[in-house]
């Protein structure tokens, strides 16, 4: 406890002491002339983002800048108006109304510019949506997002796996802070159950294969976390939190400059819950620390993150088709400690030439407890990124680098024939180069990446089943490329396009489970076009989007009758489809009041296997829907505003799906799992101008659904909680 007090005081101080003059000061006001609290202003040039804040309560911002550079303007974006580029000075910024929320910058390319000027699908949480929301966990969060399908096994803790536009849930590139978090074992899968939203700022979402900009893993979207840090001004909150199930959660999250070149930000978050049945109780802990420094052109950002969480594991209690469930599981618990470091270093060398280093490492420990005993699994990961953005000419910039990535794991269940677990490494090197064009109301992004996988010597396991022999080192590449563009028709008219390939190299677990030694990298091929559209003088978006995605070269297992197929175990033999359709609509008629929903039909497909004649993998047929993907689902989110109070109704709605039989999957057979509708209803009621009270109802309707077949959602559940802040807008 002596701790936490300590690491506040600290917060406090670091935010109260960071009040300097800037070189550039000014207020953000809407149309009325009313501040905006919590709007992005970012210093820009033709490189990207230089610096950014968020303003204050009084819609205020302090920048400084160095002298040395040219040619800066100030982006700014805030939830419920049209972001706006402007020139120096700007002491006065006035934004006008619109119902689409953007950022400075999103994920979707190497060069620092807006999701207006990509072509690709793009979707921006903000954090002063994350901050009203009260959603403890980011999980929560993703589920209001187009296109994207969160299924989690039952209660808090439990596995939350996420599939975009059909694709597996390994086919999602997690970057936090800018470091890739995909585990090696499980090849890319991210549980997204144990991210906190307290430290948050920001969610950047990149819809469709990515792989040209990012290497491994992303498939089917690339999803950037963005924790707070110094350089979004002073703030400190803290959150007291409880509810159903015995719920607790505390945190305290701050920032602030400690002088005009050093900054500091961080976040101490904690959660409990008993859950719904026995043994299915979570606990999480979750730190954070970042530093950054300014001088002249030249800014380095550090930071270190560490969870640690324990959760039950009662196993299926829900759907039980064939009667194999005979009780819960009152053993099974699994524990995770989890640790990411890294480090941004950025320097405008010239007006035109800006060089970026990107640094990190990653480390997961997992264990876990069952009837049967012991496990564990470690998952380590050392990432480095070099790029040099350049300025061509007014139309052209482009940037290109090379990237480094080591993968290594340790399981107890992946051994040699002496059966003595070892480290299973590989290497990953990306070389990659991209061009952004734009030419009055056109704007294209384009470019390369060729992805290069050296795997070392892979011992043999006599014992294993099948028995694997020796693999040699060896090494082999893949080409990545992608194209989008954006065009405005007319005022309010915009049409985006986008194609991409993406790819995901063997996991650990496909390596050491084979006889296999020449197993390649699972395929996407993907392309997206679509048409936004303003109406109502500027209160109301439209953005309908097709896509279609194939999956090819997917490694899956043969034996039997499949066994012609292929004289190994597993094999780069299965092809998928994944094809639909994605609406969005936004309405915000007023100040107060902000309406939006999005709406994703889904047609998705098991194909022949190659050389098979029509042949599918063991246990699915031909034409058969991909598992765990709804054909038709959606979301809607009201925001209101009045005077003192906020508050949030949010719905979803999720057609019936194909899934498993829960305690022996595939195997115990394939069955539908019904639809479901759920809502959810926030209120936050500022009693004091640093104080609010909160009360967030979940499952509001009490319906039992199952987002995996077998187990239980949690029934309708409250939580109540206390906000105080130092700076609201933050």
């Amino acid at each position: 406890m002596n701790t936490t007090r300590l690491f506040v005081c600290t917060l406090a101080f670091a935010g109260l002491s960071s009040l300097f003059a800037a070189d550039f000061t000014g207020v953000v006001l809407d149309p009325s002339g009313r501040p905006i609290a919590g709007a992005q202003v970012a210093a820009i040039n033709s490189q990207g983002v230089i610096t950014r804040q968020l303003t204050g309560d009084d819609g205020r911002y302090n920048i400084y800048l160095s002298p040395l550079y040219e040619n800066v303007r100030f982006r700014v974006a805030a939830s419920g108006f049209e972001t706006a580029t402007v020139g120096l000075p700007a002491a006065r910024i006035q934004l006008k109304m619109a119902p689409v929320s953007e950022s400075v910058q999103v994920a979707s390319s190497a060069i620092g510019v807006s999701a207006a000027e990509q072509g690709s699908s793009v979707s921006v949480i903000r954090g002063d949506e994350i901050r009203s929301r009260n959603e403890a966990q980011v999980a929560d969060l993703l589920r209001q997002t187009p296109g994207m399908v969160l299924s989690q096994s039952g209660s808090r803790g439990t596995v939350a796996s996420l599939s975009v536009r059909g694709g597996d849930s390994k086919y999602n590139l997690v970057l936090f802070n800018g470091i890739p978090v995909n585990g090696f074992y499980y090849g890319g899968l991210f549980d997204f159950a144990h991210l906190p939203s307290d430290a948050i700022q920001e969610i950047d979402i990149a819809r469709g294969p990515q792989s040209a900009v990012y290497g491994s893993y992303a498939l089917s979207s690339t999803i950037s976390v963005v924790t707070r840090a110094p350089s979004d001004g002073t703030a400190l909150d803290l959150i007291v939190e409880g509810g159903s199930h015995a719920e607790k959660r505390f945190s305290a999250s701050g920032s602030g400059r400690i002088s005009r070149n050093w900054g500091i930000a961080g976040s101490l978050a904690s959660f409990d819950s008993n859950g719904a049945v026995l043994n299915s109780d979570y606990s999480n802990r979750n730190g954070l620390l970042s530093v950054d420094y300014r001088r002249g052109t030249q800014s380095l950002f550090t930071f270190g993150d560490f969870s640690s969480n324990d959760a039950g594991e009662p196993g299926p209690w829900g759907s039980n088709p064939k009667g194999y469930f005979s009780g819960l599981d009152l053993v099974s618990r699994s524990r995770n400690n989890t640790s990411t470091y890294g480090l941004h270093y950025q320097n405008d060398i010239t007006d035109r030439l800006r060089a970026d280093v990107i640094a990190g490492f990653y480390l997961n420990n997992n264990s876990y407890l069952s009837p049967y005993g012991g496990s564990y699994n470690k998952d380590i990961r050392g990432y480095g990124d070099g790029r040099a953005t350049y300025t061509v000419n007014a139309h052209w910039t482009m940037a290109g680098g090379y990237t480094f990535a080591r993968e290594e794991m340790k399981n107890n269940y992946v051994t040699d024939s002496l059966r003595q677990a070892f480290l299973l490494r590989r290497d990953n090197s990306g070389i990659y180069w991209e061009n952004h064009i734009a030419i009055g109301r056109l704007y294209l992004n384009a470019g390369l990446r060729e992805e290069i996988y050296q795997q070392p010597l892979i011992p043999a396991n006599a014992n294993g089943y099948p028995p694997r022999p020796v693999f040699a080192a060896h090494t082999y590449s893949r080409l990545n490329p992608k194209v989008s563009a954006a065009y405005t028709l007319q005022p309010g008219l915009r049409a985006h396009a986008s194609y991409g390939t993406g790819l995901r190299p063997p996991g650990g677990s496909d390596l050491a489970f084979t006889n296999n030694p020449e197993l390649q990298p699972e395929l996407t091929r993907g392309y997206d076009a679509g048409v936004e559209r303003i109406l109502l003088n500027g209160k109301a978006s439209l953005d309908a989007t097709w896509f279609d995605t194939r999956y090819q070269d997917l490694i899956v297992s043969l034996g039997g009758s499949l066994s012609k197929l292929s004289r190994y175990s597993t094999d780069n033999v299965a092809n998928a489809r994944a094809r639909g359709a994605e609406f969005s609509a936004r309405y915000r008629p007023s100040s107060w009041v902000l309406l939006s929903g999005n709406y994703t039909w889904l047609d998705t497909r098991v194909q022949s296997l190659d050389g098979g004649n029509g042949l599918v993998q063991a246990y699915y047929t031909l034409g058969q829907p991909l598992l765990r993907r709804p054909k038709q689902s959606g979301s809607a989110l009201a925001t209101l505003h009045y005077k003192r109070a906020d508050a949030n109704i949010s719905g979803a709605v999720r057609g019936h799906t194909l899934d498993v039989e829960p305690n022996y999957g595939a195997f115990g057979g394939i069955y539908r799992n019904p639809g479901y509708v759920s809502v959810g209803i926030n209120l936050n009621y500022q009693v004091a101008h640093n104080v609010t009270v909160y009360g967030n109802l979940r499952n509001a309707m009490n319906r039992r659904y199952e987002e995996i077949y077998g187990f239980p959602s949690p029934l309708l559940n409250f939580v109540a909680g206390v906000k105080w802040s130092l700076a609201r807008s933050r």
